[in-house]
């Protein structure tokens, strides 16, 4: 569903339950397919089947639901490769 980072702790949150990992946020991402994944914001990555509700907020920001109620944030810097991704 979506990878989060909260310092160097690792949450992997998946449909089967939550796994942690020591892993780096970007040696992740290397190893996911990029055209289901996407890194949105320097913490989080999240599976594009997963989006159930995509809201645009201020500041070139978006606030994404996520199938398992998770409620993340698209930040600026990620905007653009957002948008295209989910051509909007």
């Amino acid at each position: 569903v979506c990878i989060e980072a909260f310092g160097k702790d690792i949450e992997i949150h998946t449909p089967q339950g939550t796994f942690y990992s020591q892993e780096r946020m970007y040696q992740l991402e290397s190893l996911l397919d990029p055209q289901v994944f996407l890194r949105i914001s320097k913490s989080v990555i999240i599976a594009r089947n997963h989006v159930r509700k995509i809201r645009p907020s201020l500041s070139m920001k978006y606030i994404l639901t996520l199938t398992d109620g998770t409620v993340v944030d698209v930040t600026r810097s990620y905007y653009s490769d957002f948008r295209r991704f989910f051509n909007l």
